[in-house]
């Protein structure tokens, strides 16, 4: 089951017919990784914490040995997916240093201060993942979870309010940017989980353009940078094409002498804004998003 996409807000308002109604959990959005662990499901056993990729995270193994001491899967009467947000103690704001580590193939190398902040669980049944089940039942269901784990490194997160006024939704987004976060995530309440899809039962609020792009080539710098990388050219979901700076020395030599190490991959950009021909002011090069696939990419 694919992870649930988070459609910006300004682009359902931007709709003809927005479809927002209804009353939303709003929750501060954490600069972390999606992951996830199935209990109970076939085949599951003691699997390990995985990304949104799919794939185990080596550099978890131990937090992910802590929960299944507490938590006899075998005994379950409670079957699904716990889904939450990874983070390590001290980088909550430098998403580059989080992602390198929790990029690390090498089992040993654990991530030392990790923890996960729960946010869903959806149910399994004998019919498979029961996405139907509305967000206010899967999130009762993950904080009996959290409290039958009674572990420091697991915690659920709490809701800043719950509303279904869009104005008193921004307003709770300045409050965040103002404590240095990145905004807001809105849950609606009565909605079930749509994998793979963008629509506004998952909404967002951030301060600024912040995309995931695929990148599809390398470009020969000018200047200081004739003789390397000059910009990587991404492509959005809707096909345009941008040209990506923003990279370091070592990037930019590294990548320019084997371009297949940044071909293909998604990456995180930063712009000032989106332009009305759907270009970039001042796109921004952050980090390659070893979590997100191709196909996730904004």
């Amino acid at each position: 089951m694919k992870p649930q996409k988070a459609l910006h807000l300004h682009e359902e308002l931007d709709k003809k017919k927005p479809k927002i109604s209804g009353v939303y959990a709003i929750y501060t959005k954490y600069d972390g990784w999606y992951g996830y662990l199935d209990i109970g499901t076939p085949g599951a056993g003691y699997k390990n914490i995985h990304s949104r990729a799919g794939r185990e995270i080596p550099s978890l193994i131990d937090l992910s040995s802590s929960i299944n001491t507490r938590l006899c899967f075998d005994d379950m009467q409670i079957k699904g997916r716990l889904i939450f947000e990874i983070m390590i103690a001290g980088l909550e704001h430098d998403f580059s240093k989080l992602n390198g580590i929790l990029n690390r193939s090498v089992e040993p190398c654990q991530a030392l201060g990790a923890y996960i902040i729960v946010h869903d669980f959806v149910p399994y049944n004998e019919l498979g993942f029961n996405t139907v089940c509305p967000f206010e039942q899967r999130r009762e269901v993950a904080a009996k979870l959290v409290n039958e784990l009674h572990l420091p490194q697991v915690s659920m997160a709490q809701p800043l309010w719950h509303s279904d006024d869009v104005d008193h939704w921004k307003d709770l987004a300045e409050e965040e940017w103002a404590k240095g976060n990145e905004g807001v995530i809105l849950k609606k309440l009565d909605a079930g989980y749509s994998p793979d899809k963008r629509n506004s039962d998952l909404l967002k609020i951030k301060e600024e353009v912040t995309l995931d792009l695929l990148v599809v080539d390398v470009e020969e710098g000018n200047g200081k940078y004739k003789g390397t990388l000059g910009s990587i050219i991404c492509r959005d979901r809707n096909h345009v094409r941008h040209h990506i700076s923003g990279m370091t020395d070592d990037q930019r030599f590294n990548w320019w002498l084997s371009p297949m190490d940044i071909l293909g991959q998604v990456v995180e950009i930063k712009a000032m804004k989106i332009l009305p021909d759907g270009q970039l002011r001042e796109p921004r090069f952050k980090a390659i998003r070893f979590d997100k696939l191709a196909s996730e990419i904004d």
